[in-house]
């Protein structure tokens, strides 16, 4: 009698079984399109057996039903990890091709008209200036084409510079959703924890946290580690964001006291990325996350030419008698290679700093010629062996204006004059001494912004636009050039014009005239564009492979539960059946006593 009691409890054990299982396979099927649902499977167990001895005294064991262990998702973590980080991956290339498409909005258009158009303008008012360089109109031409030129080479220089501010609100929003999503995934850690804590499964909670996690890895690199109590930490460059249910959360800061650019920083004031530089390789995994290539494609300040590493010319390390002096040009060889270094970390990465520059570099070269041209300098030895840079007052063209004025460029720093009228005190060649007035060069110091001949600096000499006959072509009696000596200037800015002027960047071998480097400026967003896209369509194409590994395991597939519906059905149908036998024969034998 005990034992079919017992067998009554076998039978009832089947059906919860079973119950459970066409319950599991329903949820499947009613959340077959719900985006992040996991496949569930009820997982049955022996749920304990009990001993017996046989004819011969050979033990056995009876079982005595079944249990339903837990409810597991069907998921693998590797194939998670992988799609994460791949979507990481995926989403910083899709920064840096949106920033290389707005670079080549911007250059292709501007208020209507290419500025490659401005430079064109400058050459033919140039060339027509060359035909009769004494003509009143043709110098006011060039010169009211040169204010058009800077004005718009600095209205492109401000669109560049607004598009790289304007990226802020966009690492700002993405900083507001990474603490967002840690903070949905600290709560649901916390309801997983309250439920599994009890016995009961919190898969949908899961499900949910899962999905959230898939959006956190397309947005930064992390690690996530599940904890004994079924909470997840989530550990990205080399701190926690979530540790438990205590959430670290980020905020935005200036990359300097002098900059107006964002970057994501922890509460406390550190850097949220430790690994500050541009630089990015697969090989570090410092490609990964739509902020990293956000903030890689913005760079970290404007850019200019002082950015762009200069490589020192040997002859200006020859003497007079042909010596070479080999410390100084090994060091100069040193300083150059460092800077190749730094602008390969921290310029040439991000796209718009790296356009900033060499942008800048052009207008700066096109300045630099023309005023050197009309303003020849040379050096001058002093009596105490230092040398200075002055005007070339025997080679330098002077105006036709009533005061034959000399050295005035065309293109002036606001704020800082080319010369200063200064006394100084040179050697005789007898060995004597005696004092001189000169007109000083003052050159460009890095650390004196005012002193550049960067765009933002840039205007046109405001006292060529008032009295243009200033403008230095006449012929100086000193030079010894008095007929053609126009002419001869004039053919000069021409010829500079087609010469070589500058590579693209230190990593570059071609050199380009000035049309040739603003074109291969413009041709490197499609190259890079091209890259990019190629590098975005691979990517897609690795997601989606990886996506499809991950749903072939946590995927639901109707037709397999729709069987498992059958399946478990006939699982319950055949325990009922079974009670219903251990009901009869109980029943007979209770009768037949």
């Amino acid at each position: 009698m005990g034992n079919l009691f017992a067998s009554f409890n076998t039978g009832v054990s089947g059906i919860h079984s079973a119950q459970a299982s066409m319950n599991t396979a329903a949820h499947n099927l009613a959340n077959a399109t719900t985006p992040g649902h996991t496949r569930q499977q009820a997982v049955v167990t022996d749920a304990f057996y009990t001993s017996r001895y046989g004819a011969y005294s050979n033990k056995i064991q009876v079982g005595l039903g079944t249990d339903v262990v837990k409810i597991r998702q069907i998921r693998n973590t590797f194939l998670d990890d992988q799609y994460r980080v791949q979507v990481g991956r995926q989403s910083f290339y899709e920064a840096q091709y949106e920033a290389v498409q707005e670079m080549e909005e911007l250059f292709g258009e501007m208020e209507g008209q290419e500025f490659l158009v401005s430079m064109k303008d400058m050459w033919s008012a140039m060339s027509e200036l060359a035909k009769d360089s004494g003509n009143i109109t043709l110098r006011s031409e060039f010169v009211s084409q040169a204010s058009q030129f800077v004005e718009r080479a600095q209205v492109l220089q401000k669109q560049l510079n607004d598009y790289q501010e304007n990226m802020n609100a966009e690492v700002q929003n993405q900083v507001n959703e990474i603490n967002n999503i840690v903070s949905q995934i600290r709560d649901y850690n916390m309801l997983i924890r309250k439920y599994e804590s009890t016995g009961e499964g919190a898969n949908d909670y899961r499900d949910a946290r899962n999905l959230l996690l898939d959006q956190l890895g397309s947005i930064i690199k992390f690690k996530p580690i599940e904890e004994k109590d079924g909470t997840i930490s989530i550990y990205s460059e080399g701190e926690f964001l979530l540790e438990g249910n205590h959430q670290y959360r980020l905020t935005t800061a200036y990359e300097s006291d002098t900059s107006k650019l964002l970057k994501p920083v922890w509460e406390t004031g550190e850097d949220y990325f430790f690994r500050g530089e541009l630089e990015y390789s697969v090989k570090n995994m410092t490609d990964v996350g739509s902020l990293r290539g956000l903030l890689v494609a913005r760079g970290n300040h404007a850019a200019d030419f002082t950015n762009m590493p200069v490589k020192p010319v040997k002859e200006d390390y020859i003497d007079e008698f042909g010596t070479l002096d080999e410390r100084a040009w090994f060091n100069a060889n040193e300083k150059y290679n460092k800077d190749v270094e730094e602008y390969n970390e921290n310029v040439e990465p991000s796209i718009v700093m790296k356009v900033q520059a060499e942008f800048d570099q052009l207008i700066r070269g096109i300045a630099m010629m023309i005023n050197d041209t009309l303003c020849p300098n040379k050096e001058l030895e002093l009596a105490d062996g230092t040398k200075i840079k002055v005007l070339d007052t025997d080679k330098a063209p002077i105006g036709d204006d009533a005061d034959e004025t000399i050295g005035t460029e065309l293109f002036v720093r606001k704020n800082k004059p080319r010369y200063t009228e200064t006394s100084v005190t040179i050697l005789n060649e007898d060995g004597t001494t005696r004092d001189i007035t000169v007109y000083q060069y003052n050159e460009e110091n890095v650390e004196d912004r005012a002193s550049l001949y960067t765009i933002d600096q840039l205007e046109v000499n405001p006292e060529l636009l008032r009295n243009p006959s200033k403008l230095p072509l006449v012929a100086n009696k000193n030079s010894g050039f008095v007929d053609g000596y126009t002419k001869d200037t004039c053919d000069e800015l021409l010829e500079k014009w087609q010469k070589d002027f500058s590579t693209m960047d230190p990593n570059s071998m071609t050199t380009y005239n000035f049309s040739g480097y603003y074109t291969a400026l413009v041709d490197q967003f499609s190259t890079d564009g091209n890259v990019w896209s190629g590098i975005i369509e691979n990517q897609i194409i690795t997601v989606n492979g990886i996506d499809g590994e991950r749903q072939n395991v946590m995927g639901v597939a109707t037709d397999e539960e729709l069987a498992d519906l059958i399946k478990f059905q006939k699982c319950f149908d055949a325990s009922s059946r079974y009670i219903t036998v251990v009901d009869e024969m109980i029943e007979h034998l209770i009768t037949s006593l």
